[in-house]
């Protein structure tokens, strides 16, 4: 009797041996306690276009004021913060180390153009709030024929 080839049975051979693998691995390989990559996080925004000015806030939480750089360049806003916690010590019996550095990094590219010299920003309970005015839009001027 010629063999022939049955899906199911495949992958029911392959389930257990999914199944006997994860049985194998030690306890403390589980997912959460895998490294975390050392990536920039991205903050959560949001954007809003009022009549006079741009205002964007940001989630930035668990960050000091004074690790947080914004700037403005050729239209496109950027954020960046890192968030530092204290370096962990032999005696204090961690059973897991969960938090850590981390970065935080968003360039957006701003609806319209903005005076960044009266740009002002605050920080509260991990917020971050710009207010950007908005450019005034230059008029266009007459060129005189010769």
């Amino acid at each position: 009797m010629p063999y022939t080839w049955d899906p199911i049975d495949e992958l029911r051979r392959m389930q257990y041996r999914m199944s006997r693998l994860f049985e194998e691995f030690p306890e403390y390989i589980e997912s959460s306690q895998m490294p975390a990559p050392r990536e920039a996080q991205v903050p959560y925004v949001d954007v809003i276009d009022r009549d006079s000015d741009i205002v964007i806030t940001a989630d930035l939480p668990g960050v000091d004021k004074s690790d947080i750089n914004v700037s403005v360049k050729d239209n496109i806003l950027e954020i960046s913060a890192e968030k530092k916690t204290a370096k962990e010590r032999e005696d204090e019996g961690y059973l897991r180390r969960e938090r850590g550095y981390s970065r935080f990094y968003r360039a957006i590219r701003l609806p319209t153009p903005v005076d960044e010299s009266k740009s002002h920003a605050s920080f509260n309970n991990g917020v971050l709030e710009i207010t950007m005015p908005k450019a005034e839009k230059k008029k266009g001027s007459s060129i005189p024929i010769n």
